[in-house]
């Protein structure tokens, strides 16, 4: 394609991003703080670039994998983002973050003629491995067409979800809300079945015969905490962060959360315990702490302060 493709923001799901698109024949020029993680894209086809500043002066298009809303915010309209980016003209941003800031961001873009596309992902990591990895899209039709051979490259399935900024982010945080409230669900049960003698693997297999079936477990309790990998879904503080935008998505638009704040209660007082940097996966132990139990063992499996 003719316009110039950057990626900010190559770490754990931004990182195969951009590898997936090199691999379909789109040049990306990417850019990191962290040298490892900018080491490692350029390993798998990317040019390193020096700067933020540099990408968006350079490249038409620009998308953006960030950690956190105030990141976010900074790299999008603070000094040397893409607001004073020399050739920028489209942003598309795939992280979490919120329709209010969402909606900020395309306002300070739009000012400099530069347009937002609000595109976070569903599905996590090993999604994106899988290829059935969900692409959110709000933005004007016509930027939605000039960028969906981007989008799918890496989506299982693209979403357009009009021209509004924020709808992306509403759909993200209403599905994440879902991964949470299942995940949790599935770990209690878990840990009450082992606590009544049945092993995890035959309650696992008694969970996914029924309707409770869900991703975490058919896809992550058995390939991961089965095996003794407690690594793959994002961290803890990640999930609280998803879970504090649907509340307050919900509050916005006066919806009720009483299954959100449930989760939200258990996501605070893991944090609180020291869980923070530690892998969603980790809150079976949380249920087995709950329940009397040993806690289960694997890589980074170990929770807060003992």
């Amino acid at each position: 394609m003719e316009d110039k493709v950057g990626f900010i923001g190559v770490g754990s799901m931004g990182g195969p991003i951009a590898a997936r698109m090199v691999e379909r024949d789109i040049p990306i020029l990417a850019y990191d703080i962290n040298p490892d993680n900018l080491a490692l894209a350029v390993s798998k086809g990317c040019s390193a670039a020096t700067s933020n500043q540099q990408i968006f002066d350079e490249c038409d298009i620009v998308f953006a994998c960030l950690p956190t809303i105030e990141i976010c915010k900074a790299v999008a309209l603070g000094p040397g983002g893409a607001a004073n980016g020399k050739r920028v003209r489209i942003y598309i941003e795939t992280s979490t973050m919120g329709a209010e800031s969402a909606t900020e961001i395309e306002t300070g873009l739009a000012r400099r003629g530069i347009t937002l596309v609000d595109s976070p992902v569903v599905g996590a990591m090993m999604a994106l491995a899988a290829g059935t990895l969900g692409v959110l899209a709000s933005c004007p039709r016509d930027t939605f067409e000039r960028v969906k051979p981007l989008l799918d490259t890496y989506a299982g399935r693209l979403f357009y979800l009009g021209e509004k900024a924020g709808m992306g982010q509403i759909g993200k945080v209403m599905s994440n809300a879902v991964t949470y409230a299942s995940m949790l669900a599935t770990c209690e049960a878990l840990a009450m079945a082992m606590k009544g003698g049945i092993d995890m693997e035959t309650a696992l297999g008694i969970i996914n015969q029924g309707s409770g079936a869900n991703f975490f477990s058919q896809k992550v309790a058995p390939n991961y905490i089965l095996k003794g990998i407690f690594s793959g879904t994002g961290a803890m503080e990640i999930g609280h962060k998803d879970v504090s935008l649907f509340l307050a998505e919900a509050k916005t638009i006066g919806a009720g959360t009483p299954v959100a704040d449930a989760i939200h209660a258990i996501q605070d007082q893991t944090l609180a315990a020291g869980w923070a940097g530690k892998d969603t996966m980790n809150y079976i132990n949380y249920f087995t702490d709950l329940a009397g139990m040993p806690r289960l063992e694997g890589n980074n499996a170990s929770n807060g302060k003992d």
